[in-house]
């Protein structure tokens, strides 16, 4: 008989199931008023902000050129990829149905709102509505009606909070005139939330904003001193002298000259008066304010694409950059997977449980960039070993657009059979010319007039086999055998007779 394996004393008792003991509405350092929950970010806490003023905080960080050019490589290169839709089990029914959500998904902007997304990196989290509708989806090449996303809109992040009760896993609410403290429960399969770095007791994620906010701050800072140093010191300040009797008709000539010159300041004063200005000690270019800012910029390029831009020279500036590439494709990845995940999760689940479909997943492969020159020398060089690559596998790796050159015409045939070869200009092969022909192979057949034509023609054949153009040979032998050049006859029965031995010589050995 057969042990029941719950009552089995030899295993351990099942653990609780689908259940939390150290929630976050049990810990007893966390307040939680009407159990909304609030975000545990420390600079969040530090200012004691709460709702929309929080998430303000990090977004008026983008108006730094620095942020916003870091986030849209962040972003840009996530989305300037292609995606790919598979099936969850492989079957012919799951590939079918994977290339159905794939053209739905080309149908509302599927890449403008993973750009939405995304900009969760600097809040932590960002909410999203979908829109849904009917439309003709066209399976197996005919039309069939199905529930697909006509939008995807980002929405604000001051109208939504989460909302814990007792063990029950935190809840999106959405606030309304109604309820603007807990807000009204939202419907399901609406709405997208893509969250970064979310915690137990922080449903709001920590984006790049609390790396960043200081160094902007600073940034900003620097800047608005670099700027009055210049003005202060960059440009000079007209300086008026006027007689100690001088009448103030004169004293308001000479301002009125003054301001003329420059509206930012002038200077005015008796003859005779001693004035004094504290300069600036800085040598060189550079300035202490430039430095700062410089320093700032590298510590926000860091934050964002986890390297500062910054390197040597020669090849340590090489080593570098190569680093940098490794690092770029390993965060654009990983962000890629994170957005991945969160849209399987929802979006395209959403799609295939509304429409019937096969499970599927949708992702993008972040790959370096392939140097086709390269792979073209290898592929040569792997050639000249006397490998050959097909054409499907030209067209797999270059694109199918190429395709294998025609094969070059045939040389033209010589003596008997076909037309008789002819290089006199195009003009048809003559009756002696047929019988040269003859002769010519007679006298090949010959061994002891063969050695000696081989000896002649030796220079000839390594012409011709290091791609001599038959036209071009013609005048060559011409040159070559200048005696014969005298009488046009004897010009035409030589090229005729070297011509016809030459590619009879070659044409035999093929």
């Amino acid at each position: 008989m057969a042990k029941d394996p719950k009552n089995d004393p030899a295993k351990p008792a099942l653990p609780p199931l689908d259940s939390e003991v150290a929630s976050q509405a049990s810990d007893p350092f966390s307040t939680v008023f009407m159990g909304v929950l609030r975000s545990n970010d420390p600079l969040i806490m530090e200012r004691g902000l709460a709702g929309s003023e929080a998430h303000e905080l990090y977004r008026d960080l983008r108006r730094d050129g620095k942020v916003f050019a870091g986030l849209q490589k962040r972003k840009l290169a996530v989305v300037s990829r292609g995606w790919t839709v598979e099936p969850v089990t492989q079957s012919e029914q799951g590939a079918r149905d994977a290339a159905v959500v794939n053209d739905i998904l080309g149908t509302f902007g599927f890449d403008r709102i993973c750009g939405g997304l995304m900009d969760a990196l600097l809040v932590g989290w960002q909410p999203a509505e979908v829109v849904w509708t009917l439309a003709d989806v066209a399976v197996d090449g005919a039309p069939r009606q199905m529930v697909v996303p006509a939008r995807v809109v980002k929405r604000p992040h001051r109208r939504f909070v989460y909302v814990q009760d007792g063990d029950a896993a935190p809840e999106l609410r959405l606030l309304t005139r109604g309820d603007m403290q807990r807000g009204v429960a939202v419907p399901p399969r609406k709405f997208i939330v893509h969250r970064v770095e979310a915690e137990d007791d922080n449903p709001y994620g920590l984006g790049l904003g609390l790396q960043l906010y200081w160094p902007v701050f600073f940034k900003r800072k620097g800047v608005l001193a670099w700027t009055k140093f210049l003005d202060r010191f960059g440009l000079p300040i007209p300086w008026g002298k006027y007689p100690r009797e001088a009448s103030p008709r004169e004293k308001g000539t000479l301002f009125d000259a003054l301001r003329a010159v420059s509206n930012d300041g002038t200077l005015m004063t008796p003859e005779g008066t001693m004035i004094e200005l504290l300069e600036s000690k800085i040598n060189g270019s550079a300035t202490p304010h430039q430095a700062h800012v410089e320093f700032m910029d590298d510590w926000i390029m860091e934050v964002i694409l986890g390297q500062s831009p910054r390197g040597g020279n020669g090849g340590a500036l090489a080593a570098a950059a190569t680093e940098r590439e490794g690092v770029r494709l390993e965060l654009s990845q990983a962000d890629s997977d994170l957005l991945s995940e969160t849209l399987n999760a929802t979006l395209i689940q959403w799609i295939c449980e509304y429409n019937g479909l096969q499970p599927c997943l949708v992702y993008r492969k972040i790959e370096k960039d392939e140097d086709r020159k390269a792979e073209s020398e290898t592929d040569k060089n792997i050639s000249e070993l006397g490998f050959q690559m097909t054409e499907e596998g030209v067209k797999a790796k270059y694109g199918d657009h190429w395709e294998r050159k025609a094969a070059p015409p045939a040389p033209p045939a010589l003596g008997g059979g076909g037309d008789p070869a002819s290089f006199a200009e195009g003009e048809a092969a003559a009756p002696d010319q047929v019988a040269l022909d003859q002769a010519l192979d007679a006298a090949l057949s010959n061994d002891a007039m063969q050695r000696q034509m081989e000896a002649v023609l030796a220079p000839v054949f390594e012409r011709l086999q290091a791609g001599g153009d038959p036209q071009a040979m013609l005048g060559w032998l011409a040159e070559r055998f200048p005696d014969l050049t005298e009488d046009k006859l004897q010009e035409r029965l030589a090229q005729v007779l070297f011509a016809a031995a030459v590619w009879g010589r070659l044409h035999g050995q093929a």
